[in-house]
Parts: structure tokens; sequence; C-alpha cells
């Protein structure tokens, strides 16, 4: 029931149920926060709803204003109405975004830090920063010796430790990857072509592309003494002299547990000639060595593991996950995907967060064991496996924090002259889509197809004779006519030793005749081991 005010108009309000209560134009509010004078004229609310509609917002207000004013509602409780609940909305906004924020890695950060060095290998990472390392020289030397203090123990606390971040932003990770990388804004990889390791085929693009008849025997010789030297359970092993060598073979690597690497430098070499678990003669030796390896495979949440407890662990698992992977590549093999996605789920996982790879995860990286799970990464992706373009993109910020200013050169863990790192930089950036007109490359490649660096050094030898074969032209040739007949004259050519390779160096003393075989006789592939990027020169081959 309801009361009409006074001064009302009592048949209007019949006719109309909605009508408004009117008052005299000549009231007003009092003191500006009274009642609506009872005798308000209804023209002014006609007058409220003929003027222009505004936002959406405005347009609920003067609704909800003449509905007030029509209830007779006072003024101050209208206005308390609307500021209690304009402050619960801004509550409610607040914390929306603070509770939903998520912590997020400021890829910038790699510029301001490559000074600093990469920590001992028994060292875990902390949640937050890690402490700067001591400085070291910027030397073209093997494979650093690792910590006396044995990583067994912690390798599982190391896969759960956190990355750690330089800053919080509130940019997503996307934005942040694409400004730190001035190199390319494309998660991809190019020069993943396998094509020409096809057996009918293979010696005949060798011709074509530099090789000789006496490299590509020289090749065979090779992988015939590396299947000889398997071990009983399918691996292989940098102390190579047991079983069937009965010590006949002189030049032992270390003895750390490395056999997931030197199993898969071999596999990798029988598959850069084209010999696979599938098709060849040595198609046994290699599907006992892939059985070898997925057997080794530790399941971890972040993927599954090749560092086989040791304190350079990342060594393991970059070369090993190439070697699965090519082999997938190469056959399609469906039983092989999950292992090889697997070795490529934990590179993912063990990536620091500047981008490069050290040795055990999460550690900050080197420039050497960045370069074995870059390839690895780059032959998953050419076989379709998931690599997630966050990781790839992540490498150009590391390759920067390595290169010296305005400069083609490359060091180890920090910007240096290191020809070895030159070499593998470069690649790299060539694989990750730099040009092959890019001044960069061509001033690295004129420096490294000029290199003094000794002709035993096979780490080398492989990266640069890769390097330089994708950029060709008057690079390649001098090249390839030096380094392709001083491994054909160094080869091995007597005794039970026939076939293989040692040269006295760092590298050599560290991975013994078994390393140096596979990486010389990988070198003489190059012919076919990847298509040529930017050759255009066609094969043609005779069916």
């Amino acid at each position: 029931m309801s009361v009409s005010p006074p001064n009302s108009n009592p048949s209007s309000a019949h006719r109309s149920g909605l009508a408004p209560p009117v008052r005299n134009s000549s009231a007003s509010y009092s003191g500006g926060i009274g009642p609506m004078g009872a005798n308000e004229s209804a023209d002014a609310l006609q007058a409220d709803e003929d003027a222009p509609e505004g936002s959406q917002w405005a347009r609920r207000w003067r609704s909800w204003s003449q509905l007030c004013r029509a209830r007779g509602t006072p003024a101050f409780m209208v206005s308390l109405i609307f500021h209690t609940s304009l402050l619960l909305l801004l509550a409610l906004l607040t914390l929306t975004s603070s509770g939903g924020s998520v912590r997020s890695f400021d890829f910038t950060a790699a510029t301001s830090t490559i000074d600093q060095q990469p920590q001992a290998a028994s060292l875990l990472l902390p949640s937050g920063d890690a402490p700067p390392p001591a400085d070291i020289q910027d030397v073209d030397l093997g494979p650093p010796a690792g910590s006396s203090t044995s990583a067994s123990g912690a390798l599982s606390e190391l896969l759960s430790v956190p990355e750690a971040s330089a800053a919080q932003t509130t940019e997503s990770p996307w934005d942040q990857l694409l400004q730190a990388t001035g190199n390319s804004l494309t998660a991809s990889f190019t020069g993943s072509g396998v094509a020409g390791r096809q057996l009918d085929h293979r010696k005949q693009i060798a011709l074509a592309r530099g090789g000789t008849l006496e490299s590509e025997a020289a090749v065979e010789r090779a992988l015939e003494w590396l299947a000889a030297h398997q071990q009983p359970n399918g691996g292989w092993s940098l102390v190579h002299d047991g079983g069937a060598c009965q010590g006949r073979c002189p030049d032992n690597g270390c003895t750390d547990r490395f056999d997931p690497a030197a199993t898969g430098l071999s596999l990798l070499a029988f598959l850069g000639g084209g010999y696979t678990h599938r098709d060849g003669k040595h198609r046994e030796t290699v599907r006992r060595g892939v059985y070898f390896l997925q057997q080794i495979m530790e399941e971890t949440p972040q993927g599954s593991s090749f560092l086989h407890q040791s304190e350079r662990g990342m060594y393991n698992h970059g070369i090993a996950a190439f070697a699965l992977c090519e082999a997938y590549q190469m056959t399609d093999d469906q039983e092989l995907r999950k292992s090889a996605q697997g070795a490529v789920d934990f590179i993912v996982s063990a990536q620091n967060y500047q981008g490069g790879w050290g040795y055990l995860p999460k550690q900050p990286g080197d420039l050497t064991l960045t370069g074995w799970q870059i390839m690895a990464l780059k032959s998953a992706y050419a076989a379709g496996l998931n690599v997630p373009p966050s990781t790839i993109i992540r490498i150009d910020p590391f390759l920067d924090s390595q290169q010296t200013a305005s400069s083609f050169f490359y060091g180890y863990q920090k910007p240096g002259k290191s020809p070895t790192c030159t070499s593998i930089g470069l690649l790299m950036r060539m694989f990750r889509g730099m040009p092959n007109s890019h001044p960069t490359l061509l001033d690295g490649a004129t420096f490294l197809s000029k290199s003094t660096r000794p002709a035993s050094d096979a780490y080398f030898n492989y990266y640069a004779t890769l390097l330089l074969f994708h950029i060709g032209g008057p690079f390649w040739e001098p090249w390839n006519n030096q380094m392709r007949e001083h491994l054909i004259y160094s080869q091995e050519q007597t005794g039970h030793a026939a076939g293989s390779w040692y040269f006295e160096d760092p590298y050599g003393r560290e991975g013994g005749r078994l390393y140096t075989t596979a990486m010389c006789a990988m070198t003489l592939e190059v012919y076919y081991r990847f298509a040529p990027i930017y050759q255009q020169a066609d094969v043609k081959f005779e069916l």
C-alpha cells in the first residue's frame, strides 16, 4: 500500500502505475544531499531521459537513479549503495589480478651475466640466483674434469630444483622470448635433411660433393672397427680394449661413466653412413646399440634421462639423445618414438634459464655441451617430435652471451676466441636460420678456413668441416681437400687397430681411440650427413 505524496495528481497516478511522484520545479535538494522534493516536475525527469545516452554504465546509472527517485529513496542512501558497490568491485579486481599471477623468467638477464662462469659440477643450483663462479682461462681444451665430489646422490634432487630467475616481470613469457633474441624470431631449425644417407646413393652423393672412393673406404673401415669393439651388452665404452680386442688396441679414454656417450657417438657414425637397425649390413650392430640405450634410460618426472650417475651427465644425455632422435628420424620406427621423445623432454627440462646447458640439469651452460643438446633437438624437430618453441628461441640469447661483441668469435663459457667454440657457435647460428650472406658468418668462415689449429684436433675438425661444407663456395674446396686427405692417410692401416684413429691432444686423451674414431668417421661422412643448407647443386640419381 502506497501513500501519495502531497501535491501529487491522483488521477494521473491512477492512469499510469509507473508514473513517478512529482514536485514543483522550484523545489531543490537540501544542501545537495536531502531527499527529492515531493512536488518535482515530471518535465525534469523527461529531460534526463532525452539527454545523450553516453556509455553503457552511464545509461544504467541514469535509469537506476530515476527508479530510486520514483521510489522516493533518499539521496544519501543512493550514494551509499553506489560507493559501497564500487569499493567491492575494486577489491575483487585487485584480488583476481594478484592471486592469478604466474612467475616468469626475465630472459634479458642473459646479457648482463656473460662474464659469469658455471659452477663446479658437484654444486646444486639454489632456488634463487646462482652465485658468480670463479673466472677461468678461455682456452680450447677438452671437457674439463668434473668435481672430485660425487654427484650421484644429488641427481634426483637437482632434477627437482626450479630454474633460477634473475628478476620478476609482468610480461608474458612469449613477449620476453621475442625480445631476448636478436637473431631469429622463428622457433625452428634448418638443415636437417638426411635423405642423402641412403645406401644406394651414398657413394654417388659423396663423389659429387667432394668425397672420393678412398674417403668412402675409410668410412667403411672405421665402422668395421667400431662394430668389432661393441660390448656384449650392445653398448660401447671409452675403455675399448676388453672383449675380442684383448688389449690389442691402445689408447683407452677416461674411466668415467660415459658409456651412453660412447654408445651414442658410435651409433651416430653408423647412422651417418646410412646404416640403421632396419637397413644395411650393420643393422644388428645398430639394433643392439639402440636397445642398450633404451634399457639404460632412467624414467624421471622430467623425462627419460641418460645422466648415468655421471658428474658430467649432460654429455651422456645430449649425445645419446642425438643418436636416438636420428635413428627415429631415419626410420620412423614408432617403437623408438616414446624413447626419443622422453630424451627430448629431459633436454627441455634441463635447460638453464639463460638458454644453455651445463654438466648437470639447470646448471649454467657451456658451448660444447649446449652444442650436443641443440643437435639432438634439431634432429627431434626434423623427425616431428615435440620440441617446445620456447626452448628453441631461448638458445639465441645464450649464443649471444658467448659471442665476442662486434665479432664472430665465441668462447667456451663466456665471450672468447676459441676456434672450436667459434665453429660450434656459428654452426648453431646457421641451424637457427642465419643466412649465408651474413657478415658474421662469412668472416667466421674466412677465419676458420685459414685456421692453424692442429690437424689432430678431431673435435674442431668435425664442427669446422660441417660448418664450411654448408657454406660451400671458396671456403669449402681447399678445406675439404686438405682435411679429407689428412684423415685418409692418418687412419690405422694394420693390426687389430686398423680402421681407427687416435690423436694425442686433450680431447683425444679424454675420449680415447673410440671417441676419435667416431668423430673422424662422421667428419668423412659430411658429404651426406645433412643436406647442404646453402649449396644449390643437385645430385642426379641413376635409378
